[in-house]
This record gives C-alpha cells, sequence and structure tokens, in this order.
C-alpha cells in the first residue's frame, strides 16, 4: 500500500470520493487533498525547504487537469521545473473527463506521467494500477 498520495482536484466532492475509494481498495494510507493547483506548488516548496529526512512526499499525486486560475498541465509544468529533486519519488496520474485526444497523448509523452484515468476514480482502474511496474513495490 502507498503509504502517502496527492490529490489535486477543484470539485471538492471529488476528493471526498477519491479519499473513499483509495482508503476502501487499500490503495494508500493517507490522502492529501488539495483544492488548487498552486496549493500542490506551495506544498512542495514547503517540503523542499526541509531536510530530506522530514520531508512528507506522495508517492502518488492524482492531477485533474481541468481547474480555474491554474490548470493541471499549468502544475505539472511548474512541478517539472522547481522540483527536480522530487522527480524519482514522485509519479503522476492525469484524472480526467476530458476526451480530448491532445490531453491523452500530452500525458502518454511526460515523462513523470504513468497513467491517464477517467474522473472519478473505480476499482478497476486502481486494481490496475497496482500492477502498473512503476508503483508494484507498493502492492506485492
Amino acid at each position: 500500500m502507498i503509504q502517502l498520495a496527492m490529490c489535486i482536484d477543484d470539485d471538492p466532492i471529488v476528493l471526498m470520493l477519491n479519499d473513499l475509494i483509495l482508503r476502501e481498495q487499500l490503495f494508500c494510507q493517507t490522502l492529501i487533498k488539495i483544492d488548487k493547483a498552486e496549493l500542490g506548488l506551495d506544498y512542495f516548496e514547503a517540503q523542499a525547504k526541509l531536510p530530506t529526512e522530514n520531508q512528507l512526499l506522495p508517492a502518488l499525486i492524482f492531477l485533474d487537469i481541468n481547474m480555474p486560475v491554474m490548470d493541471g498541465w499549468e502544475f505539472l509544468e511548474e512541478f517539472t521545473k522547481r522540483f527536480q529533486q522530487f522527480h524519482d519519488q514522485i509519479k503522476v496520474i492525469i484524472l480526467s473527463s476530458s476526451v480530448n485526444p491532445a490531453d491523452l497523448e500530452m500525458a502518454e509523452h511526460h515523462p513523470l506521467v504513468i497513467g491517464f484515468m477517467p474522473k472519478p476514480l473505480g476499482e478497476l482502474e486502481l486494481t490496475n494500477l497496482k500492477s502498473h511496474p512503476t508503483l508494484l513495490k507498493y502492492f506485492n
């Protein structure tokens, strides 16, 4: 089981549902719920200032791409530039209701993104995600 994951989504109902299903499916122990992409960047900024042994880094970020002010792609661009020291530890799953093929293509070509899933998360998607090569170490 993943100890710590993060969900960045502007919809409080999606945040609540994701928290419930992630715990119910024994996918993660704790979910950091963030409702604005810029607050996600603030979180990582604060972690970067801490000694490595005190940092609380999620293994996985579930990221909505359609959000006001700063969308998921803008978050990912900033995260990629500003927090290179976390790239080996943190991977991203894009969560979206988007049917835009450009979004799927961008996700497939981004080095931190390991998946593109429809909202809301479901049992089947999480079961499949548990067998993803990058996440196997958490679910053996």
